[in-house]
């Protein structure tokens, strides 16, 4: 390696150094000894080849950047001394050439942005079902640790007895011992003001109280609970994920990134609409679903019926729209634009049409299930006993747990961030 004192006559220059591998930037000397260029600085001692340095675009300050090829270092020089550099190297600064190298890189970036985005949107959806089965079993499960909590910011919690607990973990055991999933199912049940039912990554799967008001049995619930268990032991929930976060998201928590990236798969987690799943993973669940129940010795049947009660649903809000649309035509033009009253009743049902246009057709998916169960036997005996699907109906009955509203949260959440720290003060008096 050549020495550090420059040819006679050739002026040193200030320049500032970053080394690629890090942040940080290194204030140096800049000199130039035959065909090496020295960079000197605290901790730096670089020496350039001149025949293999290349320009880069310029800073939008007008510094003026060059590199040597295959490092990922890079030198700036201040505006004010370009012509001392372009003394130096000449043929860096010919004209055209920083002009083909930005429409290089240009074109380079461009076509990087491209590939990425028809991965993300074409080639990661086609990749997401094999993708999911190789995510560390770990990763999912602080993934949906972290879905769990992102949900307790908009559901409330709601006090879960000892008998209503024991119902709940009863039917998770004995869908876990006949699913061969990869993670347990812990069952929990919510108070979100809508009917609804869904996986979280890594076991968890949550009901609301209010789709088990919809409920007329504990065997509907069993089937329900049996198709949320399918999409676990499958690993849908992980598929869907993927589609909706992208696949370098996933790998910043991979390689446990925790700043901006690794909250944004919290929030992203946390929406419903990163759980939901294609049309061919609602009907393999619904195919599992009932491997489960038959091998968990419960009502296969559960599951039509809970399918043909939200046909039920739907038609009779078609029907019922049909009949506003009817009423409002002939109203007066200044009646039909008063906002009609609607009860919560119907607020629910209209959500739960809304989500369930997503699945596949319930009356087909209720027609298979029918069929299939028609050709299993059981024991007869209900997914569980009276006592059992007492208590679980009586789940939030109560309301939520003072003080775990999502509004009570959030309230509390402001108050400890502008609480003052009278501890400090008073350490600091």
């Amino acid at each position: 390696m050549s020495s550090s004192t420059h040819t006679p006559g050739r002026p040193s220059l200030a320049g500032t150094y970053a080394d690629g591998e890090s942040a940080r930037l290194h204030a140096v000397t800049v000199t130039l000894d035959a065909d090496i260029l020295a960079l000197d600085g605290e901790g730096v001692a670089v020496r350039w080849q001149v025949p293999r340095l290349h320009r880069l675009p310029d800073r939008p300050d007008g510094a003026a950047v060059i590199s040597e090829k295959g490092s990922d270092a890079r030198l700036w020089i201040a505006p004010g001394d370009r012509d001392v550099l372009r003394t130096w190297f000449p043929r860096l600064f010919a004209p055209g050439r920083t002009r083909r190298g930005t429409l290089i890189l240009g074109s380079a970036l461009t076509g990087i942005a491209v590939a990425s985005l028809a991965f993300l949107f074409v080639g990661l959806p086609l990749l997401s079902r094999p993708l999911a089965h190789t995510v560390p079993l770990d990763v999912e499960r602080r993934m949906g640790e972290q879905t769990n909590q992102m949900v307790t910011w908009f559901t409330d919690e709601c006090e879960t007895g000892e008998e209503a607990r024991a119902a709940l973990d009863s039917l998770g055991s004995r869908l876990y011992a006949v699913s061969d999933s990869p993670f347990e199912f812990r069952l929990r049940i919510v108070d979100a003001g809508f009917p609804n039912a869904f996986a979280l990554p890594g076991g968890r799967i949550l009901v609301t109280d209010e789709l088990i008001d919809e409920m007329e049995s504990p065997d509907e619930l069993a089937g329900v609970l049996a198709h949320e268990a399918a999409h676990v032991a499958q690993r849908h929930v992980m598929a869907a994920q993927l589609r909706e976060m992208g696949f370098g998201v996933l790998l910043e928590l991979l390689i446990g990134g925790g700043s901006g990236a690794g909250q944004e798969i919290a929030r992203t987690g946390a929406t419903l609409e990163s759980l939901r799943h294609t049309r061919g993973a609602e009907s393999e669940a619904d195919d599992y679903a009932l491997q489960y129940l038959v091998a968990a010795d419960m009502n296969p049947h559960g599951l039509a019926d809970f399918f043909e009660r939200m046909q039920t649903v739907l038609e009779g809000e078609a029907e019922a729209e049909a009949e506003d649309a009817g009423a409002d035509a002939d109203l007066p033009a200044e009646d039909a634009s008063e906002p009609s009253a609607e009860t919560g009743d119907a607020r629910n049902d209209r959500w739960l049409s809304s989500v369930l246009r997503t699945h596949p057709d319930t009356r087909a998916r209720a027609e298979r299930a029918r069929a299939a169960a028609e050709q299993i036997g059981w024991s007869g005996e209900p997914a569980l006993d009276e006592a059992e699907w007492a208590a679980l109906q009586a789940v939030c009955s109560d309301g939520p747990i003072p003080g775990n509203t999502p509004l009570e949260r959030v309230r509390d959440r402001i108050g400890d961030v502008l609480k003052p720290e009278k501890d400090g003060e008073d350490a600091g008096e």
